[in-house]
């Protein structure tokens, strides 16, 4: 269904997203090293990717990075075997790849058994990335006798950053010495999963690697009506002309705000009734509002530039004056460029040409919202 708010699995539940589909999916025929999956956040990475995967049925390790930054506040050895231990063992329950036990039967601390497969850390957490460089020259093995070709993919990469082990080095080593793997990395913080990889870094270990990318790009205003009169007509509920533009107006193309919006629609009874629209925002707020906090623990001066674009100071001096009022304290010019830069790599702001001055905007209509309503 269109208006699910899960990510999709199925392509006929992915809308309009054949070219990409199309790309990623032959970067990965091609034996592409390494693919970097972008956009923004809520614009469908996750399940391009997961649509994907599905179609080529080819054997993968999918680690949800963001996901365990927000468990353990930080990515360790043991949250990573947590996803390789259930990924491995969803591949050796299939008929086609149950000749994987046999290589990874090689691999010292992985005990195998009837039921599956289980990573023996020792005790001693931090030993265990070592360990992930032979399961994964294992299946390099057994992918390159098997004829198919093994995928790891890690969702929101630039969370990777935040962890002390070296995944830079891990994925140099896959790109330069595994042969059968292909590396799948997303980011809706582009600039930063740019930064951590350091492609362009000469103290990077991928530094001068080359990468294929998707991007993937917010719905135009017709694409974005007919996701969402489809999306009813699978309700056999028909809105009005009026109520779908109006709906497109404010929700930016981005398509994981348009599902939100179809699914209160129909849950609360709000078809072609204006409410929808601002219920979507009081609802996505509550989501948007616990991201922020998670970034305004980074740096309290991030709120106080979103809130100055919020209320149409969006030139550099009138961002720069409302941080001295919040502050009470001078702020150098370096400093607010450092954190200006780190926004739009984040994807949180854009920055523009207006009248022979640069200013900036909140690419979010819900962010902009929330910021306006702290």
């Amino acid at each position: 269904m269109l208006f699910d708010e899960d990510v999709k699995e199925d392509v006929k539940d992915f809308f309009n997203r054949e070219e990409d589909i199309d790309s990623l999916r032959g970067a990965l025929v091609e034996g592409r090293k390494l693919i970097l999956v972008l956009g923004i956040r809520r614009i469908g990475k996750s399940s391009l990717i997961r649509v994907v995967l599905n179609l080529m049925k080819n054997p993968y390790i999918y680690f949800d990075v963001r996901g365990i930054y927000q468990k353990y506040n930080f990515i360790n050895s043991y949250s990573i075997y947590q996803m390789v231990e259930e990924n491995v063992n969803k591949i050796v329950s299939s008929k086609l790849w149950r000749r994987f036990k046999e290589y990874l039967g090689r691999v010292s601390s992985i005990e195998i058994s009837p039921t599956g497969i289980r990573v023996d850390l020792g005790g001693k957490v931090n030993r265990g990335f070592p360990i992930l460089y032979r399961l994964l020259e294992a299946m390099d093995e057994w992918s390159g006798n098997e004829g198919r070709r093994a995928i790891i993919v890690f969702d929101e990469g630039q969370y990777l950053r935040y962890s002390r082990l070296n995944f830079r080095g891990l994925i140099a080593y896959i790109y330069d010495n595994l042969k059968n793997i292909s590396l799948i990395l997303s980011g809706s913080e582009v600039g930063l999963l740019h930064d951590f990889l350091g492609i362009d870094n000469p103290k990077s270990e991928l530094y001068g690697r080359y990468y294929y990318e998707v991007t993937l790009e917010r719905l135009s205003r017709e694409e974005s009506i007919n996701f969402l009169r489809r999306g009813f007509e699978e309700y056999r509920v028909k809105p009005s002309n009026e109520f779908l533009e109006e709906a497109v107006n404010y929700l930016n193309g981005v398509i994981g705000w348009l599902v939100f919006f179809g699914r209160i629609s129909i849950d609360k009874n709000l078809v072609n009734k204006r409410e929808s629209i601002m219920e979507t925002f009081i609802q996505g707020s509550k989501l948007v509002r616990r991201e922020l906090e998670e970034l305004f623990q980074r740096s309290r001066r991030y709120r106080y530039i979103l809130e100055s674009i919020s209320l149409n100071r969006r030139r550099w001096s009138e961002i720069k004056s409302y941080i001295i009022s919040k502050e009470l304290q001078p702020l150098s010019d370096p400093a607010l460029h450092e954190l200006l830069l780190n926004l739009q790599k984040m994807g949180i702001i854009e920055k523009k040409h207006e009248d022979g001055e640069v200013t900036y905007n909140i690419t979010d209509s819900i962010l902009k919202y929330t910021i306006q309503n702290l």
